[in-house]
C-alpha cells in the first residue's frame, strides 16, 4: 500500500513538473499565446469581464507576427487617442460595438476600421469622432450593457452594433439573460469566476491544448477553389452550424428560464430594448452584419423589429464581386493564420460605413474619386514615411504637414508614451545633448525634444525659432531657397515630465539637414537664447554615447 502513495505521489509530481517545463518553453521559445494569456481584463458585476482605462500591452499580428501597441484610452476604448467631455461635447459621436472583430487587436490601431471611418467623416467642416467599444468576446449581452454603462451614451448621436455569428451561442453561454414565464425579458446577475480561472488564464499552457484541438479540424487544409476541397468544407459546416443553431432557436417557441434555448428570442427582445433605449438617449441605431457569410435569418428578424441593417457581405461583393463566389477561408479580406477580417477587409469596411453614414447623415456625397484620395491620404501617412517632393508621373504624394496632422490626431497616445519613455532616457544621459543652454536640446529619430529642469509655465511661452539647412537647397520650398534655410518657427505648448520638469518636441523635414539652429525668442524684445549644431556633430555623439 505505501509502495502505491508513492507512486501516486511521483507521478502528480512528474505530471506538475511536465506541466512547468511545458509553460516555460511555451513563454520562452513559442510565444504564441502570450496576447491572450496575458489580456489586461477586470472581473465586471455586470458584463462579467471588462476592459480598464489606460492600460497599454503589445500584440503580434497574425500574419507577419510583427509586434505592435495596444492601447485602451481613459475611456477603457481599443483607440490610441483619447475622449475628454468637451471632445464629446463639440463633436458628433459614433459608437461601434461588439466583439474581437470591432476592437481589432490583431492589428495596429490605425489600421482598425474605425480609425479610417473617422477620417472619411471629419473630411467636412463637422467634426466626427467614432468610438471603438470592441471587446475580446462580447456577445450582444455583454455590448448592450457595455453601452448602458457607458456614462456618455446620450452623446453618442449614432450606435452600431455588429453581430457576429456567434452570437446566439454567447446568449445562452453567458447567462446574462432569461426569460420569465411571461416571455419577458430579465437580467441575471453576472456570476463572479472560480477563484483559479484568473490563474489558468494566465497560463500559456491551457491555450495550447485549446489551439490543438481547434486546429484538428482543418489541419489538412489547403487553398484551392475546389468545391471538394477539405478547408472549404471546413468552414461550409460550421456556417451551417451557426446556421442551424438560430433554426433551432426559431423552433424551440416555449419560453423557459434556459437561455440557450430561446437564445434567438433573447436576442430579438434584447435588440429591441437596445433600440428602444438609444432612441430614448436621442440615437439612431443599426445592426451590422459581417462579411462572412449571408445572415437571411438574423437580416429577416431584424427587418421586423424595424432595425436598419447594414450588410457588410452585400457591400463587399458589390465591391469585389469575387468575394460572394468563394468561402471566407479564402478571402484576401482576412488574416491567413486568423479567422477575422485583416487590413484590406478593415478598409473596405470603413468605405462601406462611411457610404453608409453619408446618406444616414445628410452630408454632402463625396465622388468616388475623392473617397480613394482621402483613403489614399490616411493610408498612406501610416505606410512608411511620405515622399516629401512630386511623385511624377502622375503619382500621388502626401504633404509631410498632412501625415503629420493623420499622425499625430490617430497615434496620439503611442506617440506620447513612447516620447515620455524616451525623454527619461534622454535626461540620464547628458552625452546626447547637442545643445546645452537654456532649454537642452537633443535630436531623436527626426524629432528635436527641448528639455529643461525647474521649468514653469512661462519658459513654454516664448516663441522658439527653427532654422534648418539642407544638404540640397532644391529640397528648400521654392520662397526660401534664396536664403538658404528653411525658416520653421513655431509656438507649442509644452509637456510636464515631472513636477519640475518639462519638454517641447518639433518633427525635423524628413530632406537630408546639413544644420540646424534654434533658440527662443521675444517679438521686439530679441532672442531669449540660441545654439546650433550640424548632422556631423550628431554622428559624433552617437558613436560616444554607444560606447
Amino acid at each position: 500500500m505505501p509502495d502505491k502513495f508513492v507512486n501516486i505521489f511521483l507521478l502528480l509530481v512528474s505530471c506538475v513538473v511536465g506541466l512547468s517545463l511545458c509553460e516555460v518553453s511555451l513563454r520562452l521559445f513559442y510565444p504564441q499565446y502570450r496576447d491572450v494569456a496575458e489580456a489586461q481584463l477586470s472581473y465586471d458585476a455586470m458584463r462579467i469581464w471588462a476592459r480598464t482605462p489606460h492600460q497599454r500591452n503589445y500584440q503580434h499580428h497574425p500574419d507577419t507576427r510583427v509586434p505592435h501597441f495596444v492601447h485602451h484610452n481613459n475611456l477603457a476604448l481599443r483607440q490610441h487617442r483619447n475622449f475628454s467631455k468637451a471632445d464629446l461635447a463639440a463633436a458628433t459621436n459614433i459608437g461601434v460595438f461588439g466583439d474581437s472583430f470591432v476592437e481589432n487587436v490583431g492589428m495596429a490601431a490605425p489600421y482598425s476600421f474605425t480609425e479610417p471611418l473617422d477620417y472619411l467623416l471629419n473630411q467636412r467642416p463637422k467634426r466626427f469622432n467614432v468610438l471603438n467599444f470592441g471587446v475580446n468576446g462580447y456577445g450582444p449581452g455583454q455590448s448592450f450593457l457595455h453601452y448602458e454603462r457607458f456614462r456618455h451614451a446620450e452623446d453618442l448621436a449614432h450606435v452600431f452594433y455588429v453581430y457576429c455569428h456567434g452570437d446566439m451561442v454567447d446568449l445562452g453561454k453567458r447567462g446574462l439573460f432569461h426569460l420569465d414565464e411571461a416571455g419577458h425579458l430579465i437580467k441575471n446577475e453576472a456570476v463572479r469566476p472560480s477563484w483559479y480561472a484568473p490563474l489558468i488564464s494566465r497560463l500559456h499552457t491551457p491555450y495550447l491544448v485549446l489551439d490543438a484541438g481547434g486546429r484538428l479540424s482543418s489541419v489538412m487544409a489547403e487553398t484551392t477553389t475546389d468545391p471538394t476541397d477539405p478547408r472549404r468544407r471546413f468552414e461550409e459546416r460550421y456556417r451551417d452550424e451557426s446556421q442551424r443553431a438560430v433554426r433551432r432557436a426559431i423552433r424551440r417557441g416555449n419560453p423557459t428560464h434556459d437561455g440557450s434555448k430561446n437564445s434567438l428570442e433573447i436576442f430579438r427582445l434584447l435588440i429591441r430594448h437596445w433600440k428602444h433605449v438609444a432612441e430614448h438617449n436621442g440615437s439612431t441605431f443599426s445592426v451590422v452584419l459581417l462579411p462572412q457569410w449571408p445572415e437571411p435569418v438574423i437580416a429577416d428578424l431584424l427587418d421586423a423589429e424595424d432595425v436598419e441593417v447594414i450588410d457588410l457581405y452585400n457591400c463587399f461583393g458589390t465591391a469585389d464581386p469575387v468575394h460572394s463566389q468563394q468561402p471566407w477561408v479564402q478571402s484576401p479580406y482576412r488574416f491567413k493564420n486568423d479567422y477575422h477580417w485583416n487590413e484590406a477587409g478593415n478598409r473596405l469596411a470603413a468605405v462601406c460605413l462611411y457610404r453608409v453614414l453619408e446618406e444616414k447623415m445628410g452630408i454632402p456625397r463625396l465622388s468616388e474619386e475623392g473617397l480613394q484620395d482621402a483613403i489614399f491620404q490616411y493610408y498612406g501617412t501610416f505606410e512608411g514615411e511620405p515622399p516629401t517632393k512630386d511623385g511624377g508621373g502622375g503619382q500621388k504624394v502626401v504633404s509631410l504637414d498632412t501625415a503629420a496632422a493623420i499622425r499625430g490626431k490617430y497615434q496620439a497616445l503611442n506617440d506620447s508614451i513612447s516620447l515620455r519613455e524616451r525623454v527619461r532616457k534622454l535626461l540620464t544621459t547628458p552625452e546626447m545633448r547637442l545643445i546645452r543652454s537654456v532649454f537642452n536640446v537633443y535630436l531623436d529619430d527626426k524629432r528635436l525634444i527641448y528639455l529643461k529642469e525647474d521649468c514653469h509655465s512661462t519658459d513654454t511661452e516664448a516663441r522658439f525659432f527653427l532654422h534648418v539647412r539642407p544638404i540640397d537647397d532644391s529640397d528648400l520650398p521654392e520662397g526660401r531657397r534664396q536664403y538658404g534655410f528653411d525658416n520653421l518657427d513655431f509656438s507649442r505648448p509644452g509637456f510636464r515630465i515631472d513636477d519640475e520638469a518639462c519638454g517641447v518636441v518639433r518633427r525635423l523635414p524628413d530632406y537630408p539637414i546639413r544644420h540646424v539652429r534654434t533658440g527662443q525668442y521675444v517679438p521686439d524684445k530679441g532672442r531669449l537664447w540660441e545654439g546650433e549644431f550640424s548632422m556631423d556633430q550628431v554622428a559624433a555623439v552617437e558613436r560616444r554615447a554607444l560606447r
